[in-house]
């Protein structure tokens, strides 16, 4: 038969204390269920903390790729990679929204980053293929350009037309009608035109004439090399009809530039179909 508990020897301090203390005290009579000794929970049996699932954002070595999911301390993620968003939570709406399940769920991968480091320290360095340029020589080009280019290059663009004069309401003095006389603008002078030439536009169409050449397609040629004459000298484009002259350099050693002359025409000499495009005469 089993002993009562009052026979058990006890063994917390809290239960030595109770036993000392002189039979009737407190409510009057000894009670068996104060003689009972009682325990605190114990945390044996408590599961161990499995970490967060994360998904990383970025490669990390010795945990894993980009978009790799797996779980991790929790103080790693809240202290260093959520700060510095290098990882994110995996919530159920997260799962949700990429597709994945529980199933997903990997394992860190604690080699990554350090085999492959070795791997390409190894592998033999490869130089990457250059690519080869043809080009024609300053001497070659010269003449080129100077052969397959016209002396002048003619240019269709629409003209501005000039405002009338108008007539005078009134009859005035002469001091006054003179110095109206001064004031309006000279019929002789060159008309402004809708665009403008540029020496980009010249340099597309001397590389038209030379696309049907070996040579002459190697040509390196930019708006750089093409200077008006007869404007401003930063000027590189030319507003308004007439003629103008042109260089053209190529480089090289004593090499003059080839010269040509532009020739801007007014749009209603041209064909009249569409807006004009350039033309040799």
């Amino acid at each position: 038969m089993t002993a009562p508990l009052v026979s058990r020897s006890p063994t917390c301090l809290a239960c030595l204390r109770r036993l000392a203390q002189p039979f009737g005290s407190g409510n009057g009579s000894a009670s068996a269920v104060s003689l009972v000794q009682f325990r605190a929970k114990s945390n044996r049996l408590r599961p161990k903390d499995q970490g967060v699932i994360v998904r990383l954002l970025e490669d990390i070595p010795k945990f894993g790729r980009k978009d790799s999911v797996f779980r991790i301390e929790r103080g790693r993620m809240r202290n260093e990679w959520f700060p510095s968003k290098r990882a994110e939570y995996m919530t159920t709406s997260r799962f949700r929204e990429l597709g994945l399940t529980r199933g997903d769920v990997g394992d860190r991968d604690t080699t990554f980053g350090t085999m492959a480091a070795v791997e390409l320290d190894d592998a033999p360095e490869v130089e990457a293929p250059t690519t080869t340029v043809l080009t024609t020589s300053p001497e070659k080009a010269h003449t080129l350009l100077t052969t397959l280019i016209p002396e002048t290059l003619a240019f269709h663009r629409k003209p501005i037309p000039a405002p009338a004069p108008a007539p005078p309401t009134q009859s005035i003095s002469p001091l006054v009608a003179s110095a109206n006389a001064d004031a309006t603008p000279d019929r002789n002078a060159p008309l402004a035109i809708y665009g403008s030439v540029s020496a980009t536009d010249i340099v597309g169409y001397v590389k038209g004439l030379l696309v049907g050449d070996v040579d002459g397609s190697r040509i390196v040629l930019g708006p750089e090399n093409i200077r008006f004459l007869g404007l401003a000298e930063d000027a590189d484009r030319i507003k308004t009809l007439g003629r103008w002259e042109l260089e053209i350099s190529v480089g090289g050693t004593g090499l003059e530039p080839v010269r040509k002359v532009v020739e801007i025409l007014p749009l209603a000499e041209a064909s009249g179909e569409g807006e004009a495009q350039p033309s040799a005469p």
